[in-house]
């Protein structure tokens, strides 16, 4: 069966749809009627702006949705897991509601073509309705503009490349953008657009370190109730320093043991309520 829908299907008029709809996530235009409209004085300047907002919030909301289904509760992202029927952390419904409510209220249309087959029109989000005395009604801008967000994200999840819209990490940045390529392994550190991958080599540096200190941590902490005050063991940061690296084959200091004091008696502590 056809489906009108007025786009091209092609795989590179694909690619551009996901570009474009990547730009609107940035901050882009022309999203509906209400941002580009025909007639000048459908709507006011100031109705605009708020669509602009209203618009912009919520297409990011829902892509975020859609990307945030794809992580575990530590953060660990695969892209190829993300689910509409999912609820993430800090949602309330899934995306699957939320596109069938769409759709019961843009229903798409049979259409009879002129060689007798039958086909499917697509259906755009409405931008008026009748009121109760048979007039003609503009929606109001947030709502339109709530309607063509999941219409929007409609378009997107049916996109090879809706698994591959990112959300930059870097806190200054936040830019969305496409990667090259799909990720199959888990992405453990965050993704970064290339404008940041500075940012982003410098995080997994800082997270390989705190990971390292982290098990150096855990390791002094199994020697740390095992020194006794004795002229034998001496100062007991060397001594517990002497014990890691017999373990670990490691050249663990003293002096990094005393830098690390709190931490390692954070982790005996830890250990002791565990063990009670």
């Amino acid at each position: 069966m056809e489906i009108l829908d007025g786009k091209r299907h092609d795989g590179a008029a694909k690619r551009l749809q996901a570009e474009w709809i990547v730009s609107l996530l940035n901050g882009g235009k022309h999203w509906g009627w209400l941002d580009h409209s025909a007639d000048p004085k459908m709507f006011t300047p100031e109705q605009v702006r708020r669509g602009d907002r209203a618009f912009i919030k919520a297409l990011r909301a829902l892509v975020n949705q859609w990307i945030d289904s794809g992580k575990d509760p530590n953060g660990v992202e695969e892209p190829l897991t993300r689910d509409v029927n999912k609820i993430p952390p800090g949602y309330t419904q899934p995306l699957f509601e939320v596109l069938l409510a769409w759709l019961n209220r843009n229903t798409p249309k049979p259409a009879l073509m002129r060689s007798g087959k039958v086909a499917i029109v697509m259906q755009s989000p409405i931008v008026w309705e009748l009121d109760e005395n048979g007039r003609v009604k503009y929606l109001e801008p947030e709502r339109y503009a709530e309607e063509c967000a999941v219409f929007h994200l409609k378009e997107l999840l049916d996109l090879s490349g809706a698994h591959r819209v990112a959300h930059c990490n870097n806190p200054e940045c936040g830019r969305y953008y496409l990667r090259g390529r799909l990720f199959k392994k888990p992405i453990k550190r965050g993704t970064y657009c290339g404008r940041c991958e500075g940012a982003g080599s410098v995080e997994r540096t800082r997270a390989s370190r705190e990971a390292r200190r982290r098990k150096l941590v855990n390791l002094a902490g199994d020697f740390w109730d095992s020194w006794k005050p004795t002229h034998r063991h001496g100062r007991k940061p060397d001594w517990v320093a002497k014990q890691m690296n017999k373990r670990s084959g490691s050249a663990i200091t003293g002096r990094w043991v005393s830098r690390n004091l709190r931490a390692i008696e954070t982790e005996v502590e830890r250990r002791q309520h565990a063990k009670s």
